[in-house]
């Protein structure tokens, strides 16, 4: 939080050295005319100083760091987990892989990343642990942005345009999709889902403004996927289905046999572990196969941690101001205060309410900024550099 109270007054500063970076963030000018109706609506109403409004900023951000606060968030927070771990549908979701990669794993395979703003489509050779050269080895990828009308795109359309851009990566080079044998493909989708086998998975609610779960909800991800393809005539068959910060987890360990745990920070926020079957309710493991729990003593789980916190991590009113205009308001508490996808939101809200109480760029309110979400966190993070 201290950290992110620096970032902010250095956008501050910035932004009051060079005013043309200001122009050129938000290039269309509020005229004379909008710049009194907003005074008329009161939304302009300078009551305070700049340092007086940094200070209350500073406050606010930095009250919740003191150890015995942090102590309690953190006691508060193991016991969500220790209760999801036992009985929500939504969190803690255990997956069918029961074992590590051993790192001899080998052979050619098509990797399909699914992540909160970007489409990654990769095909990845394995060579194993112990071979001379790289044990890994990313023979061709292609990255697509995921922007507003893509995130808008209802049920079968967004897996239609998956299945347009995995044509696209593999018609570049033929030999790739060639023969008999389906080109064996693994899928990481940064988003919850019910896992049903190692292959399959029922989709849920997605957040991160995407709407693909429109009209499919509870359908099975695998075929959602494969049966675009299918239209497509794409010589692939999906072998695996999981989540972005698994597959973090289990592409370290087949280089790392020490590796038990996987932290995704981007777009989203999540994490993966590697725990003991025992700590799970038995609910949370569905109608597993008997021969799965004979084998099974470890289970692999998305956390998805964006979801905890509600109620534990202290919030601000531009938190509080961000959550209450989200598609889903508190899907994903955790998230909203620290990911790539609102940081840039949570300054631009700080920002507004400077122009409009302590006068912050003489009062003058760039029409643009008025727009959710029109700063991105990018933006933040350029200027911060």
């Amino acid at each position: 939080m201290v950290s992110f109270r620096r970032v902010l007054s250095n956008v501050f500063e910035m932004l009051l050295k060079f005013p043309l970076l200001l122009h050129a963030l938000f290039p269309k000018p509020t005229s004379s005319k909008r710049q009194q109706q907003l005074r008329d609506d009161g939304l302009l109403k300078h009551g305070r100083t700049m340092e007086d409004f940094m200070h209350e900023v500073a406050r606010l951000f930095e009250a919740p760091l003191h150890p015995s606060v942090l102590l309690a968030m953190s006691n508060q927070l193991q016991i969500q987990f220790r209760k999801r771990l036992q009985d929500c549908s939504t969190c803690m979701l255990p997956s069918y892989n029961h074992t590590l990669p051993s790192g001899n794993e080998k052979g050619a395979y098509l990797a399909l990343d699914v992540g909160g703003s970007t489409l990654r489509v990769a095909l990845v050779e394995l060579c194993g642990r112990l071979s001379v050269g790289e044990p890994m080895r990313i023979k061709a990828v292609e990255s697509w942005s995921i922007d507003g009308p893509i995130k808008a795109l209802e049920g079968d359309a967004f897996f239609d345009w998956m299945a347009a851009r995995i044509e696209e990566m593999l018609g570049q080079d033929k030999h790739m999709h060639v023969g008999d044998t389906p080109l064996p493909t693994g899928l990481a989708w940064s988003f919850p889902v019910e896992q049903t086998s190692i292959r399959s998975g029922m989709l849920l609610d997605m957040g991160k403004g995407f709407r693909a779960a429109h009209g499919v909800l509870g359908r099975d991800l695998g075929e959602l996927v494969m049966d675009a393809c299918r239209r497509r005539d794409l010589h692939v068959r999906i072998d695996a289905i999981i989540n972005d910060s698994s597959a973090t987890l289990l592409s370290r360990a087949y280089l790392d046999a020490s590796t038990r745990l996987a932290l995704v920070l981007g777009t989203g926020c999540n994490a993966a572990i590697h725990l003991p079957v025992t700590t799970l309710g038995p609910e949370k493991l569905g109608n597993r196969p008997s021969s799965w729990y004979e084998k099974a003593t470890h289970v692999l789980v998305n956390t998805e941690l964006s979801m905890f916190g509600k109620g534990i991590f202290p919030t601000t009113r531009w938190d509080d101001l961000l959550n209450d205009r989200n598609l889903l308001p508190d899907f994903q508490p955790f998230e909203q205060l620290i990911s790539g996808r609102y940081l840039g939101e949570i300054v631009r809200l700080i920002l507004v309410e400077a122009i409009q109480t302590a006068g912050l760029f003489g009062g003058e309110m760039p029409e643009g900024i008025l727009e959710a979400y029109s700063l991105d966190t990018c933006t933040i993070g350029a200027i911060e550099a």
